[in-house]
């Protein structure tokens, strides 16, 4: 079996890269001329192929001989609130896609399964209890709309050329080697810089590396075309639980202040503007704020129903494991 990957040499990319080539599979990594591979060991089964999802004419035959898709490969900061930020990510998340899919459907016959990896982000913010896939999606900042666009993208045109396209949306992810949003939290908690917002439980969904690796590898094997996933853990954790995993893994004490979600929220305007004046990503907004205070929880019987999805890495191991490489890095 042949799979191309997109985004293979990112964080989730490496390890899903690892897990095929255990399977026995050859991978084909669609890499930019500026990326670093440095991550990537050498191997008889991958194939480098230069390229960039908003160069068409750079993927011609990509998809040729390949029995599986991976669609990893995106572009934006979840933070981002300009115009140019949005164009941006039209260019690679929305474009990009259109681009590959339309290589892709040159060889659809071919083609099993392209696994479309979206976000819980192109949900936006659902002021539900239990958030599942049959919720309508409220996207408010630029990435959330790009990312729901792209899977509409996707999907509308897997119909068109005859590709069966399932679309995996995980939530935060985290684990060795992640620099994301979990690790830039971790060193906030750490310099005492993370404060308690409200008094709720501040429920938040986050998911191993690993079992994102084992949600898109059942979806390309049971996933129905034309669906889509969540892949988050069993359930969210409550932020003063997670502060105190991740203090622990740090082996410290730090400074974990109080603030009324009304201070925060005014605080978080006051990012936004100087985001406006600076265009570079505020630390924080007010969608991130009301992330933050909403309890969020998503459903993944849907997951575990169709695909056999079982998260099998807990909070406390994850977090355990990524702290301490964290505390190399550092």
């Amino acid at each position: 079996m042949k799979a191309l990957v997109t985004g293979g040499t990112g964080f989730v990319g490496r390890y899903l890269v690892q897990e095929l080539l255990s399977r026995g599979f050859t991978c084909r990594l669609l890499v930019r001329p500026t990326t670093s591979i440095g991550g990537i060991a050498p191997h008889e089964n991958v194939e480098l192929w230069p390229g960039d999802l908003t160069r068409p004419h750079t993927l011609t035959g990509i998809s040729e001989g390949v029995d599986f898709v991976y669609h990893l490969a995106a572009e934006g900061h979840v933070s981002a609130l300009s115009q140019e930020a949005y164009q941006r990510f039209i260019r690679v998340n929305v474009e990009g896609t259109k681009n590959l899919m339309t290589e892709s459907g040159k060889f659809h016959s071919n083609i099993k399964k392209f696994i479309h990896f979206s976000s819980t982000a192109a949900m936006g913010l659902i002021k539900k209890k239990i958030v599942d896939e049959s919720d309508v999606p409220q996207p408010v900042t630029p990435y959330q709309k790009t990312k729901l666009e792209s899977e509409r993208a996707a999907l509308s045109l897997g119909k068109e050329f005859g590709v069966p396209v399932v679309i995996l949306r995980p939530c935060m992810i985290y684990g060795v080697h992640g620099k994301g949003e979990f690790f830039k939290m971790c060193q906030w908690m750490r310099k005492g810089m993370f404060p308690k917002v409200g008094l709720g439980r501040n429920l938040t969904p986050m998911v191993h590396v690993r079992d994102v690796v084992q949600g898109a590898i059942k979806a390309s094997e049971k996933g129905i075309p034309g669906g889509v996933y969540l892949l988050t853990s069993e359930h969210s954790i409550e932020l003063n639980e997670l502060r105190q995993l991740v203090m622990k893994a740090w082996g410290m004490k730090a400074l974990y202040p109080y603030i009324p979600v009304w201070l925060m929220v005014g605080v978080a305007w006051c990012f936004e503007m100087i985001s406006k004046w600076t265009e570079k990503p505020p630390l924080a907004t007010r969608r991130n704020i009301a992330s933050t205070v909403w309890d969020r929880e998503f459903s993944i019987e849907k997951a575990k129903r169709e695909l056999g999805y079982h998260p099998q890495v807990s909070f406390k191991e994850g977090i355990l494991e990524t702290v301490n490489w964290f505390k190399t890095i550092s």
